[in-house]
């Protein structure tokens, strides 16, 4: 937890001094839209937008995972409940029936 809060005080003031050092304006056009801010915001901005376009192209998967695993879950707690009635039955049947246990070895 310590490390994890030191490496973001780290990355937070290398952040701040890189937007610091670059204040010069720098010109963006897009699909027709023009942008004038500093070079630090635009580039910070780029990082951003990479970040949530990676982060929604994992999303279908990561869903799919996630159900995947319910459903799992799901079906492991119904065989569980199965073999717990399995074994509930032998164990009734071999206290009420001793001779139910003789194994024909004949060939």
């Amino acid at each position: 937890m310590i490390l994890s809060l030191f490496v973001g005080f780290v990355l937070g003031g290398a952040a701040l001094l890189f937007a610091l050092q670059n204040t010069q304006t720098a010109a963006l056009t897009f699909m027709g839209w023009q942008f004038e801010s500093s070079l630090a915001v635009l580039i910070i901005v780029a990082i951003i937008a990479g970040i949530l376009i990676s982060i929604l192209a994992t999303l279908p998967s990561a869903l799919n995972a996630s159900f995947k695993i319910m459903s799992l879950k799901k079906e492991n707690k119904r065989l569980v409940g199965e073999i717990e009635s399995q074994q509930e039955a032998y164990r009734n049947n071999q206290s009420t029936d001793p001779a139910a246990t003789v194994i024909d070895l004949r060939g």
